[in-house]
């Protein structure tokens, strides 16, 4: 391998991990969730404007000689 490309291999290594130096982001420290007692389940509803379908049958397939 000539002189000159192992310079520019080391450079773009080096540029390359400069660049994942200065963006690399830690991840931010976890919240505490709330306790139990303070999350509340959403109100149910009265009911949906939705349709109900019914679910299809299953397909049937038809052998011979059964």
């Amino acid at each position: 391998m000539p002189t000159d490309a192992k310079c520019g291999l080391l450079v773009g290594v080096g540029v390359v991990v400069a660049v994942a130096v200065l963006f690399f982001q830690k991840d931010p420290p976890a919240a505490t969730p709330p306790p139990a007692a303070a999350v509340r389940a959403p109100a149910p509803s009265g009911p949906s404007d939705k349709t109900i379908v019914p679910p299809r049958p299953a397909s049937v397939t038809t052998g011979r000689g059964h």
